[in-house]
């Protein structure tokens, strides 16, 4: 019964990764000291109808892998059928990868029931969404960009109240957004749209830019060697547009020994920012390290400037050309670990 069992549990994963297609077949062949697999895979051979038939959906294949995996006795438990099934919106943060695969099963599952979803720029890109949710599935990119025309919140607002409001029962509405919902995420009048129409809504946090996006580079935000213990985090950019850098705020009080800020890749804003920095405190000097992690998290774009508060935006542009005037998106670490490197391996 153990040997079926752990034989059944690698053949769910092995499945899982097949339908995203990104694992090579050879690796599989690590798992042949467990008997009873079928030999199709430990062959090599990419036949999936041992698990699943070959012409079922991505989608109906995931929910296969929930039911599989799900080992709460509780939730197996036969539930009476609603006259009316409800609808439900869940509010679901995707971290900063742009690939399916670094989804948690339990967000594939629901984006493979999604009757609407709505996607931020900075989410999951429309092809990636389509691989999982089924065909009729409503796609809307809501997504809002620094100095780019974009769909106001207000507006954002009304489009989540038209969906949670159809006369259609038993709907999945799924809004997607990039990092965390919660986290500069402009979620609170969403679900305020949602309470006022009555829909039930789950959030589902994740990874923020705030955290992810410097440690995808190689930059701890705390360091016990650099005696770096705390950090705090702004943004760059406020409501109405205007850079951090042009506001009053007390640096000199600060007291805090890394500095992290997101929305602050057009390069004015950036530069006004590390002036003040430099000019407004003692502990943020003219030499203080930082670097500019852009697209992070996004293996194939990922980019990461290491400098100085004064020489930054030179560095960028002598890098870019002159005539660049954004690195968006990006996040702007300030302070002794901005340094280090963790990801680079020794030579």
């Amino acid at each position: 019964m153990k040997k079926f069992t752990c034989c059944r549990r690698v053949g769910v994963v092995y499945s899982l990764c097949l339908l995203i297609e990104v694992i090579p077949m050879t690796l599989v062949t690590s798992f042949s000291c467990i008997s009873g697999l079928p030999r199709n895979i430990l062959k090599g051979q990419k036949k999936r109808t041992w698990l699943f038939a070959e012409n079922q959906n991505v989608n109906v294949q995931i929910e296969c892998l929930m039911k599989l995996l799900d080992t709460d006795e509780n939730s197996k438990q036969a539930k009476p059928e609603e006259e009316v099934p409800h609808s439900k919106c869940y509010i679901i943060g995707t971290g900063l990868s742009d690939r399916l695969i670094d989804l948690p099963l339990s967000i594939l599952s629901i984006l493979s029931l999604a009757d609407v979803v709505l996607y931020d720029s900075l989410s999951l890109p429309a092809q990636e969404i389509r691989r999982v949710t089924p065909q009729n599935c409503t796609l809307e990119c809501v997504g809002k960009r620094g100095d780019v025309r974009s769909m106001k919140q207000s507006d954002i607002d009304d489009l989540l109240m038209h969906h949670a409001t159809s006369e259609d029962q038993g709907r999945t509405i799924v809004r997607l957004k990039g990092g965390d919902p919660f986290l500069f995420g402009r979620s609170r009048t969403e679900i305020d749209t949602l309470r006022k129409s009555g829909m039930p809504y789950r959030v589902i946090p994740n990874l923020s830019s705030c955290v992810a996006g410097p440690h995808y580079a190689g930059i701890p935000l705390t360091d016990p060697i650099l005696d770096a213990q705390s950090f705090a985090v702004f943004s760059g950019t406020n409501s109405a547009g205007r850079g951090i850098g042009t506001r009053t705020i007390n640096w000199k009080n600060l007291d805090v020994d890394t500095l992290v800020f997101l929305m602050i890749g057009r390069l004015d804003k950036l530069d006004a920012l590390c002036h003040k920095l430099a000019e407004s405190s003692p502990k943020w000097c003219t030499n203080t390290p930082c670097a500019v992690v852009r697209n992070a998290g996004r293996l194939s774009s990922q980019q990461v400037w290491r400098a100085t508060l004064t020489t930054m935006v030179t560095l960028l542009r002598e890098e870019l050309g002159e005539s660049t005037t954004t690195v968006s998106p990006a996040v702007l670490v300030v302070g002794p670990t901005a340094a280090l490197d963790m990801i680079k391996q020794p030579d």
